[in-house]
């Protein structure tokens, strides 16, 4: 699977280095965000759902108000340790800034936004807790397209009414957003994938390993 630490920042839209320090996860850690409140209780219950459900364990660290970053949250999975850890900027500002994309996602409920982002950064510790490996051509590419069903499948299993409005809204954040989407036409492929039958009954799977790796399979063959 190559490096055992891997780095992925909330919808793959945002990139950057920062310093971090440890603390616990708490909410009122945030600087003044409504949705503090919110972020916690999501974090706590879909990171750490998915890691009891796929086998590896999960911190959480949050990046401090001194530090400047773009984006709000930043996943790291150490394979020898079998460990996801989730950093999380208390920084309204960083917040703030990220709500630009939450618009697309207007008419959803916020729960169910919110644990979809988080959904998507579990999706790339699963598949490197799962060994999957979208080989050397256009990985990068092959492991967002990953998270975003990952998370399009969090919603179909908790959320199958906003589905669709779920499924709509994604597609037109990645047609609008820049990122990776430079040299890749990121929103094509994605669009492709929505419709293709293999996510169709890959999205239906029940057992938590073979739904990790139907959906690879369908990301797969694009």
């Amino acid at each position: 699977m190559g490096s055992s630490l891997h780095w992925r920042c909330a919808g793959a839209l945002l990139l950057g280095a920062a310093a971090f320090y440890s603390q616990p996860l708490k909410a009122n850690g945030f600087e003044d965000f409504a949705d503090a409140e919110l972020i916690d209780h999501i974090a706590g219950s879909v990171a750490r759902g998915y890691g009891r459900m796929y086998g590896y364990g999960v911190d959480f660290k949050l990046i401090g108000k001194e530090t400047p970053h773009q984006s709000p949250l930043l996943v790291q999975y150490n394979a020898p340790l079998k460990r996801c850890t989730f950093f999380i900027s208390t920084r309204d500002k960083t917040w703030h800034s990220f709500e630009q994309y939450l618009e697309f996602f207007e008419g959803l409920p916020k729960q169910v936004v919110y644990e979809a982002f988080f959904a998507h950064e579990s999706g790339h510790c699963v598949q490197m807790r799962e060994q999957i490996d979208f080989g050397p051509v256009r990985r990068r590419h092959r492991e967002e397209l990953y998270a975003d069903v990952f998370a399009l499948s969090h919603v179909e299993r908790y959320y199958p009414k906003h589905r669709k409005a779920f499924q709509e809204a994604q597609l037109k954040m990645r047609r609008a957003a820049l990122g990776i989407q430079n040299e890749y036409d990121f929103y094509k492929e994605l669009l492709r994938l929505h419709y293709s039958p293999g996510l169709q009954s890959a999205l239906k799977v029940k057992n938590p390993q073979e739904r990790a790796y139907s959906i690879a399979k369908a990301v797969d063959l694009l």
